[in-house]
Parts: C-alpha cells; structure tokens; sequence
C-alpha cells in the first residue's frame, strides 16, 4: 500500500527516468507525437501502455500502477483511457486509506488527474461535473471547493449539465446554508436554476411515440432513463424542500412561470402540488390550478374534497358544490364517501342553507356508514336551526325535540362523540316549554308530536325539567 500511495501522489509530477529497449522492427506508432516527443519516449509508452492495460483488464490494479503511472507521466495524450482508468485505480486506493494525511494527498492526486484530463482532453464542463461528484464521495466535508467545482460546471455546461452533478451541488450548497456559509436567497435561486434544467432535460426525453418505435431492448433502456431522471428530479425537490429556507412566496415565484409555460404537464403539477401542499400554501391561486388539473386528468376524492374546500373559503359556493359532488362520485370505500357526504351535508347547510338537502346527503351518508354518529348530530343542529317552523309557539319549539331525538340517537351509534351530544342535549333541552305551557295547549308530555314544516317528523312531547 506504502508503494501504491507514493505512486499515486508522484503522477503530477514530470518522470526523468530513462529506459533501454531492444532493437524492434519499425512500428508505425514510433511516428505519432502522442506518444512522446522522440522514438525512445514513445517505445517506453507503447511498452507501458501494454503492460499496465493488461493488469488493468483482469483488475490486476496493483500491477498495473506502476505502468500507469510512467505512461500518465511521458504520454499523458496517447489516450484518454489513461485518465480514465488512473481515476477508477486511484479512488479505489483513497477508499483503502486510514492516515487522514496520506489521504488528502491522494485526493489533491485525484483533482490534478482531472485537472490534467480537462487540458489534454477538453470536455471541461463534464471533467468538474465528475470531478465535484468524485471530491463529494471522498472527501465531503470540503463543502466549498464541491460547489465551487459544481458551479463552474454548470456555468459551462447549462441545460446540459449532469443530473447527479446538480444534486450534489444542491446538497452541498444546503450544507453550507445549514453552517451559515450561504444565505437563503442562494439557496432559492440554485434550486430555481436547477430545477429548470431537469425540466428540460425532462422534457427532452423520448416521447411515447418514439420508444414505441424502439427496438425492446432500446425501449427498456429509454424508460429506465425516463424514471431515473423523474426520480433525480423528486430529489431535488426534496433537496429544497428540506433545506429550511422554502416559503410559499419562493415556491409560487418558482413555479408560477413554469407552470404558465406548461399548463398540461402533468408531472409538473403533482410536484408543484406536492410541494405547495407539504407547505400548506394551499391558499395559493397556482394551488387550485394544479389541483384541477391533477383532478380532470385523474379524478380522486381526496383532490376533489381539497379542491371544494379551497373554493368555499373563496365564497365560490356554486364551484364547491361542484366539486364536492364530483369527490363524492369519484370515491368507491363506503366508509370514505360516507364523510364525504357529511362534509357536503355541512356544507350545503351552513353555507348555502338548504337545510332539506343537508338531510337528504346527511341520511345518504347514514346509509353508507350507520354508525356515523356525526350524520344525526348534523340533522339534529339542523331542526334546531329552524325558525318559525308552523303556526304555533308550540309547533316552533317542537324542533328542539326533533334536535335532542337525533343527539341521543348519535350517541347511541356512536358513543365516542356522547360528550359532544350531551353538551347539546343540555343546551337546547332549556328551549323546550313547561308543563303549564303545554298544559294550556292542551297537550300532554309523552305523547306523540309531529313536527311541522320541511322537517315534518314524529317526536315526543317534553317538558322543561
């Protein structure tokens, strides 16, 4: 290992050593330059070249170092293979070192061979993108070269930046948040810039039409690349999201103008959605956007409900309505659309006062789930509401006996609310009249009563305690 390491951090530095060959018969690579100023230089390389590929192929890479590190040092351009394979072998050695010493002057190794690579090869913007990656998984407390790294790449590299690249520069610029080494405002506007990239990057991917046309093995491979970008994606969202600098005004200044560009993307909308929703920027007008979308493209109850909420703050009573009944025939679980139907009995009753109606969907809702206590007790808030119901004192505080006849009927089904039903028999049991006054209406306590108006029900006449 001793061996291996001085190897490996000599590789930046110029050999002087000479070598003697035997005499061989013409080659015409002895002519090309990029393998050497002069014969002999290039004799030594083609020799190495040969000596450390081998090792190299059967991952002999112990052998093959030495070789290596002579052809890396006298034909740097003969390929780019020799890049290539020394950064393989050289982080398979920084793996396997303890002495944190030792270790940094390997990973200084490893930034020259990239460093190197770029001169002689070019592609610089993809050589940092590799080099930051690398430098991250071997050395990631040294946060500020990684972005520094990072973010010459995508200057260089723009839309074509690499994914994994982006998210480690995500990741470390959210570290250096976290430690007071950056402010929010940067951290928004990477995320701003990187998410568009994915996007479109996205975007730029094969359609369905064109991996139709593929071979299936071609197929395969397009839509692995599809999800894995998806995926990539997802994370950098999370990145952000989680970077504890996310706010709705960020995330609405972020997506607005996105989402304006590409008001049918789909996959667009459930992150927007997803990510507005973890925030509960719920409130926001692009929320409601993405949510009809996501709901017309794929109707589920718990979008429909979150919709008719959003619109019933908004006081667009006619449009929650709509959406309600929507939620309400988008579910198939009894017990799910039973509280659907409970919270539009609610809303129907509350919001728009058509009582009638919020009994019909509150006993429709009954008829789903017979143990929902809550469905009596909304029958019951409803009768008590009721003004003026007939032509008599004694016909308008009738409804308080219909009231307390579904309050102890919902504690009956459902004893955990008792509490609850208690509290209102208490209340308007106070509204029912005295003796005397049923007395005088020659009436008599115990004996049945109908009540009148829309509510139009059998009940018990009961007097004041």
């Amino acid at each position: 290992m001793k061996s291996q390491r001085s190897l490996f951090m000599l590789v930046a530095l110029v050999a002087a050593t000479a070598f003697s060959v035997s005499a061989q018969p013409r080659n015409p690579l002895l002519e090309n330059p990029k393998y050497g100023p002069d014969a002999k230089t290039r004799e030594e390389c083609l020799k190495h070249t040969s000596y450390y590929t081998g090792f190299y192929r059967n991952n002999n890479f112990k052998d093959a170092e030495q070789s290596w590190g002579i052809v890396y040092t006298i034909c740097p351009r003969s390929s780019e293979n020799v890049f290539i394979r020394g950064i393989r072998m050289l982080k398979l050695v920084i793996a396997e070192e303890k002495n944190l010493h030792q270790k940094k002057i390997l990973v200084d190794s490893l930034m020259r061979i990239y460093d190197k690579k770029s001169q002689y090869y070019g592609k610089e913007g993809q050589n940092l993108a590799l080099k930051g990656i690398d430098l991250f998984t071997v050395a990631p407390e040294r946060e500020e070269e990684i972005a520094d790294i990072l973010g010459k790449s995508l200057e260089l590299e723009g839309d074509n930046t690499d994914p994994q690249a982006m998210l480690v520069y995500m990741q470390v610029t959210k570290n250096l948040y976290a430690s007071s080494k950056r402010t929010a405002d940067d951290v928004v506007n990477l995320y701003a810039r990187l998410s568009g990239i994915f996007a479109k990057q996205i975007a730029a991917l094969p359609s369905a039409d064109q991996i139709s046309a593929m071979s299936p093995q071609k197929q395969e491979e397009a839509k692995e690349e599809a999800q894995k970008l998806n995926q990539m994606s997802e994370s950098l969202d999370i990145l952000f999201t989680t970077a504890g600098v996310a706010n709705c005004d960020n995330l609405i200044t972020i997506y607005q103008a996105k989402f304006e560009k590409e008001p049918n993307n789909l996959e667009l909308a459930r992150s927007i959605h997803s990510q507005l929703s973890a925030l509960r920027c719920t409130d926001a007008d692009l929320y409601l956007s993405v949510s009809k979308l996501l709901f017309q493209a794929q109707p589920t109850s718990a979008i429909g409900v979150d919709i008719a909420r959003i619109l019933q703050a908004k006081n667009n009573n006619a449009g929650a309505a709509d959406y309600f009944r929507r939620a309400v025939a988008a579910e198939t679980d009894s017990l799910r659309k039973a509280n659907i139907l409970l919270e539009f009995a609610q809303f129907v009753g509350t919001r728009q006062g058509e009582l009638p109606k919020a009994r019909t969907l509150a006993y429709e809702a009954l008829s789903l789930n017979p143990n929902l206590g809550y469905a009596y007790l909304l029958i019951g808030s409803l009768y008590a509401q009721t003004k003026a119901c007939g032509a008599s004192k004694m016909d308008n505080v009738s409804v308080y006996w219909a009231a307390v006849d579904k309050f102890s009927r919902a504690m009956a089904v459902q004893p955990d609310i008792s509490s609850e039903c208690q509290k209102q028999i208490n209340y308007y049991s106070q509204f029912f009249p005295t003796t005397e006054e049923i007395f005088f209406q020659d009436l008599e306590v115990g004996k049945p009563y109908t009540v009148p108006c829309w509510i139009n029900e059998k009940t018990t006449i009961r007097a004041k305690q």
